[in-house]
């Protein structure tokens, strides 16, 4: 009893030390991300990391984050996709890699935004189904991942993509 009394009152002050920032979502567990952790993933890991904003095409011409990949929760919910374990088919279309024109490999990390949050949990969620192994739903809101200077933001539509 007493060791349980004394772990009890060591707990507040071990998580003192623990990181502070915004929870965000991974598969399938919670892990802490910080703005830095993300900027130094796209600047140490490009090949392996992508950006999908899954806001509407409307709110994608206002202003998109420079790294990111359009893919509007609107269409990733439209088609089907098979699972290539199970067979079964399941609602769903595979993200698009906007740099390369073809469906975002499962090995890849993929951070997922949009204007508020929603629609980026339901994005990781659906991935996660799919098979993907690095879904990171990033928690700020659009604009605070402006403010933070993680790229560049820039307008247009998003056929003005392709070369």
């Amino acid at each position: 009893m007493n060791k349980l009394c004394s772990i009890l009152l060591l707990l507040p002050s071990i998580s003192a030390f623990a990181p502070h920032g915004t929870a965000h979502t991974r598969n399938p567990s919670s892990a802490l991300f910080s703005v830095a952790d993300f900027k130094a993933d796209f600047e140490l890991n490009p090949e392996t990391t992508v950006l999908l904003d899954v806001r509407e095409s409307n709110e994608w011409n206002e202003g998109h984050l420079a790294l990111a990949s359009p893919n509007p929760l609107s269409q990733l919910t439209t088609g089907t996709w098979m699972d290539s374990k199970t067979g079964q088919f399941s609602p769903g279309s595979f993200p698009i890699d906007r740099f390369t024109g073809v469906a975002i490999v499962q090995n890849k990390k993929v951070y997922i935004h949009c204007k508020m949050g929603k629609r980026a949990k339901q994005a990781g969620e659906m991935l996660t189904q799919m098979g993907y192994q690095q879904v990171v739903v990033l928690e700020e809101t659009f604009d605070e991942l402006v403010a933070a200077e993680i790229c560049d933001v820039v307008q247009g539509e998003v056929q003005d993509l392709i070369d």
